[in-house]
C-alpha cells in the first residue's frame, strides 16, 4: 500500500522523509477519518434530502450539491490507495494514461468543491445585502454549470502544459511535470499545482472571507432587525465558514510542511491529515447535529417528538442551519432570513 498520507502533503518527496513508524500511523489515521468523512456525507445527504420542509430552502440544495461534490472527491481520494500502489503493481500503472485520466479527476472535483463554496458566499451575499433587484432564474441550473464547467479548464491545461516528450541518452521519453511520481495526483511543489490548484483555493478563501464580511456589516448595521433573525443569520454564516475554513485550512498547512524543521514538521502532517480527512465529518456536524430543522424532522418522523420548534424560537432558531421548517413557504423558500426584514423572495419565480 503507497498510504494514503504520502498523497496529502504538498511537497516533492514529503513521503520518503517520513519515518515509517510515523508514515503507518498517519496512513491508518487518513483512512480512518476519509472514511469517517464518507459516512458522514452519505449521512448528511440521506437526513436532508426526506425534509421537504428544508430540502427546498437554496442553502440546502447548495449545501446538498456541495456534499455530493466533496463526497465524490473523497471517494476518490480513499479509492486511490486500492487502485495505485507506489510499487507500481496497482490496477491503475503510475504515469499511464489511466494515471493521467484519475489525477485530472482528482484534480477537476476537488476544484469543484471550491467552486460551490464560493457559490455558498455568493448566494449569502445576493440574498441579504443585493436583495433588491436580484434577479436568476434556473438558479441551481447555472450554479451547477458554473460550479463544474469552470474547472474543467485546469486539469486539461494542467496536463497538456505540463507534460512532453523529451531526449534523454537517445531515447525519446515523457516528462510528467503534472503527475507526481508514485501516486497519481498533482506533483507537489510545482508551477502547475500552485497555479492550477492551490492558486483556486486561495482565491476561494478570499472571496468568501469578502462576502461574509459584507454580509456581517449588514447584519451588524440592521437596527429592525429581531434579535432571532440576527441569530440564526450568524448560525448559518458560522456554518457556511466554519465548512469553507475547514476545506481551505488543511491545504495551506501543507504550504508550511516546507519548514525545515523536523519535530514541526511532523506536527503540521497530522494537523494535515486531521483538517483534510475529516472534513465530511465536520459538514455533518454542521449541517445535522446543529440543525435543529433536520434533527426536529427526524425525531418526529421517528415518533420521538411531537411538535416541531416554533418559529422565531430563540433557542431554535439560533441553531438551525436552514430557515426553520415550520416558517411559511415563502420563509423556506428564501434562502436566509432577512435580517433587515427584506421581502423574502420564492423558488417559483427564482427570484434570490
Amino acid at each position: 500500500s503507497s498510504g494514503i498520507n504520502a498523497e496529502w502533503p504538498l511537497r516533492p518527496g514529503a513521503a520518503e522523509e517520513i519515518d515509517p513508524g510515523y508514515l503507518e500511523v498517519q496512513s491508518l489515521m487518513s483512512q480512518i477519518l476519509l472514511g469517517g468523512s464518507v459516512l458522514g456525507l452519505i449521512a448528511t445527504i440521506g437526513l436532508i434530502l426526506p425534509a421537504s420542509a428544508i430540502v427546498t430552502t437554496r442553502s440546502a440544495k447548495v449545501n446538498i450539491c456541495f456534499s455530493i461534490a466533496l463526497l465524490l472527491a473523497s471517494l476518490l481520494f480513499l479509492l486511490q490507495d486500492i487502485f495505485i500502489k507506489a510499487d507500481n503493481t496497482g490496477l491503475i500503472q503510475l504515469k499511464s494514461i489511466g494515471c493521467a485520466v484519475y489525477t485530472m479527476l482528482q484534480h477537476y472535483m476537488w476544484l469543484v468543491v471550491f467552486m460551490w463554496t464560493m457559490i455558498e458566499g455568493f448566494l449569502m451575499y445576493l440574498s441579504l445585502v443585493q436583495v433588491f433587484g436580484s434577479h436568476i432564474s434556473n438558479y441551481m441550473l447555472k450554479f451547477n454549470l458554473v460550479a463544474y464547467g469552470v474547472p474543467i479548464v485546469f486539469p486539461l491545461a494542467g496536463y497538456f502544459a505540463f507534460t512532453k516528450k523529451i531526449t534523454v541518452g537517445g531515447v525519446e521519453v515523457v516528462d510528467h511535470q503534472y503527475m507526481a511520481e508514485t501516486m497519481c495526483f498533482l506533483k507537489p511543489g510545482t508551477i502547475n499545482f500552485y497555479a492550477l490548484f492551490f492558486g483556486p483555493l486561495i482565491l476561494a478563501i478570499i472571496v468568501n472571507l469578502v462576502f461574509f464580511g459584507l454580509v456581517l456589516k449588514v447584519i451588524r448595521n440592521s437596527k429592525n432587525a429581531n434579535l432571532s433573525d440576527k441569530e440564526q443569520l450568524m448560525r448559518q454564516m458560522k456554518a457556511a465558514v466554519g465548512v469553507m475554513v475547514l476545506l481551505g485550512t488543511g491545504w495551506v498547512l501543507g504550504v508550511f510542511m516546507n519548514i525545515p524543521a523536523p519535530g514541526l514538521q511532523i506536527t503540521l502532517q497530522y494537523l494535515f491529515i486531521v483538517f483534510n480527512a475529516s472534513q465530511g465529518i465536520f459538514v455533518f456536524v454542521f449541517y445535522v447535529l446543529l440543525n435543529d430543522g433536520v434533527k426536529s424532522f427526524w425525531l418526529e418522523k421517528l415518533g420521538m417528538n411531537t411538535a416541531a420548534p416554533k418559529s422565531g424560537g430563540g433557542a431554535s432558531t439560533a441553531t438551525n442551519v436552514y430557515a426553520n421548517a415550520s416558517t411559511s413557504k415563502q420563509e423556506a423558500d428564501h434562502t436566509y432570513s432577512n435580517a433587515a426584514e427584506f421581502p423574502a423572495k420564492k423558488d417559483d419565480n427564482a427570484n434570490l
